[in-house]
């Protein structure tokens, strides 16, 4: 069972205040644990912002950073803990790039604007939050079998601010987990001494802090039935589709393409109708064999609004299912190219591929109940409302590359 948060709970110190920038629930599927020396992993990325809402600048402490919190369903804190002598570069080479690049650049413009700005009257502080700005960091929540127990890691992904907040780029960990439903916050602070003689001398523990984000909940799945797929989440199942598991690589050939099908089906198991929101909320996540994953970029060659198809309505035992426009092709100073159509005219791409193992999943990330959509007919602005909101990533499914 979902427990319900409440932005209530988003402690503010001063106008300056945390929050997670994603929907209430956030699923994970348990990776496989296996036996041998392949590596299971499950990585999805959450963004949290600190946010300046006074009038004034602020300052931040280089010594503190963020912490994660972890609640079991029954309100438990479990013991987080933090590596400090493990390279950082190990940690990320799993971690999926950050998206949006469209998005990163307007963030980036606007607040150089305003820096430019403020310049004359100042001199600059990397630790100075002005007025009205906020600070996003993107984070990666890493499920991976650590010595036979299943461990939550929360990695921040390296950024400027990691040279002036030195603990920003250490990897978090919570040990021993179990599936179910947990809450997940985050703290601005500094950690202290574990008082345990039996904690490793590489590991500190949390100690308390004043700035908080509110809960979302955390839910860690099993698949549905053995050797499935499958994920479900309070009746909602997710499941990547890959019909062929060989596809062919193109001629080495410029404008020579290879359509490919890789899509995703959702099946509502609830008593309702369920309205899920597919404008550009698939995100794609492609691995290789070793775990390694896949440089992803973002491109757009137009435009397109949504439209009421984006919208689908589930009825109750009925499913949904989406291949949206993805082809395989060759580029003069790559090997392979595989884009996926990500439905806002923009396009997501995978470069560097080669014959081989790949595996794939997508990411639905849904983060409002309503949307706004534009009737060509009538010219009208109509509002589509209660749509299924949150962050689910499906099983990675394993295809061939290979050539002709």
């Amino acid at each position: 069972m979902t427990i319900k948060s409440n932005d209530s709970n988003i402690f503010q110190v001063a106008g300056i205040h945390l929050r997670i920038w994603e929907s209430n629930l956030i699923v994970l599927p348990i990776p496989k644990n296996s036996s041998d020396s392949s590596i299971s992993v499950e990585i999805v990325e959450i963004e949290v912002y600190l946010i300046n809402n006074t009038l004034n600048p602020c300052h931040l402490n280089p010594n503190q950073t963020l912490i994660p919190e972890l609640l079991t369903s029954d309100g438990q804190a479990l013991q987080g803990q933090i590596t400090l002598d493990e390279p950082v570069d190990k940690l990320q080479s799993n971690i999926p790039p950050q998206s949006g690049f469209g998005i990163w650049l307007t963030q980036f413009v606007s607040n150089f604007a305003q820096w430019l700005k403020r310049y004359e009257t100042r001199v600059f502080d990397p630790r100075l939050i002005d007025s009205g700005l906020h600070i996003p960091f993107t984070l990666a929540l890493r499920l991976i079998w650590q010595n036979n127990h299943l461990q939550l890691q929360v990695i921040n992904s390296p950024n400027s601010l990691s040279k002036i907040f030195r603990f920003l780029d250490k990897s978090w960990f919570f040990n021993i987990l179990q599936p179910g439903a947990y809450q997940l916050r985050f703290m601005w602070g500094s950690y202290g001494e574990s008082e345990s003689s039996s904690d490793p001398p590489t590991e500190k523990t949390v100690s308390a802090v004043q700035l908080v984000t509110q809960f979302v909940n955390l839910h860690l799945i099993e698949p549905v039935e053995v050797d499935n797929n499958a994920v479900e989440v309070e009746g909602i199942r997710f499941e990547t589709l890959v019909p062929e598991r060989v596809l062919t690589l193109p001629e080495k050939k410029r404008r020579v393409v290879t359509r490919v099908q890789l899509g995703i089906c959702i099946t509502n198991n609830t008593p309702e109708p369920v309205r899920f929101n597919l404008f550009n909320t698939l995100i794609p996540q492609l691995v290789e064999v070793d775990g390694q994953v896949c440089l992803r970029g973002y491109f757009r060659r137009g435009t397109k609004r949504p439209s009421e198809s984006d919208f689908p309505l589930v009825m109750p035992g009925e499913s949904f299912t989406l291949f949206p426009y993805a082809e395989l092709s060759w580029r003069k100073l790559d090997p392979f190219t595989l884009i996926i159509e990500a439905s806002d005219g923009g396009y997501w791409d995978f470069d560097g591929l080669k014959a081989g193992i790949y595996q794939i999943q997508f990411v639905y990330n849904n983060k409002c109940t309503t949307q706004e959509i534009y009737d060509r007919t009538s010219m009208n602005t109509n509002l589509i409302e209660n749509l299924w909101i949150g962050k689910v990533s499906t099983y990675f499914v394993e295809f061939c590359l290979v050539e002709q």
